[in-house]
């Protein structure tokens, strides 16, 4: 997680980009099967270690929100005003996009079938991403570093899960590690995964909002034009 992932995703993202300044096609879909891939294989890992260990899958996560209204309003609150983002830059969201094209935009859909398969890795994403970063390795340091508080749990997830995002480049390192501290208090105010899933799926599906054909079109940008990174 924290030495190998970094450098084979940066790597891989390189790869799409040379392939896409290529023109190859379906270089971009087959990045995005990969993904999947990808993500089946993380809830897989995770899921052999529990089993194998015989640990309760409640302690990754996987239970009820603890709490009454005040943890429902928070989390409803995270939604609105992702949801409220999302609609605002997709009017005015310009500059995003151009800040998106230089973290990571070789990733980012163009045709109709790159937009629903972008769809699916966003929801599978909020799912294992959480369970990896938030569920397991929060109770992993938890497990196996019993001086560290709350605090440090969550800062140290968020900072391994910010840097599996070293393609995106510095600024989207930390942008994600500051997600991801998010979401880690998310998980540990409410003791489930439940919220932070929700969450982490919703703020990457809105890329779909920002990232129009429209918008694309006026930047430019053919329905397999390679988009740069970093």
């Amino acid at each position: 997680m924290i030495l190998i992932w970094p450098a084979l995703v940066r790597r891989r993202y390189h790869l799409l980009q040379r392939r896409l300044q290529q023109h190859e096609p379906q270089a971009r879909m087959r990045a995005y099967r990969r993904m999947l891939l990808h993500q089946g294989a993380m809830v897989l890992v995770v899921t052999a270690i529990l089993v194998l260990g015989a640990i309760p899958a409640s302690r990754v996560g996987f239970a009820k929100p603890v709490g009454g209204s005040l943890q429902t309003d928070i989390v409803l609150s995270f939604l609105g005003g992702v949801i409220a983002s999302g609609l605002i830059l997709r009017w005015k969201g310009d500059h995003l996009l151009q800040r998106l094209f230089r973290m990571a935009g070789a990733l980012l859909p163009v045709t109709p079938q790159e937009r629903w398969t972008f769809a699916a890795i966003s929801v599978g994403a909020g799912f294992s991403e959480e369970l990896l970063f938030r569920g397991f390795l929060i109770d992993y340091l938890n497990q196996n570093f019993t001086g560290l508080d709350t605090w440090a749990l969550v800062l140290i997830s968020s900072a391994v899960f910010g840097f599996a995002h070293l393609y995106q480049g510095w600024r989207g390192t930390v942008l994600t590690g500051v997600l991801g501290s998010a979401f880690g208090l998310l998980y540990t105010f409410t003791g489930s995964l439940l919220a932070p899933v929700v969450i982490h799926a919703a703020v990457d599906l809105r890329l779909l909002i920002i990232v129009t054909p429209e918008r694309m079109r006026a930047f430019g940008l053919a329905q397999d034009a390679p988009l740069s990174g970093e």
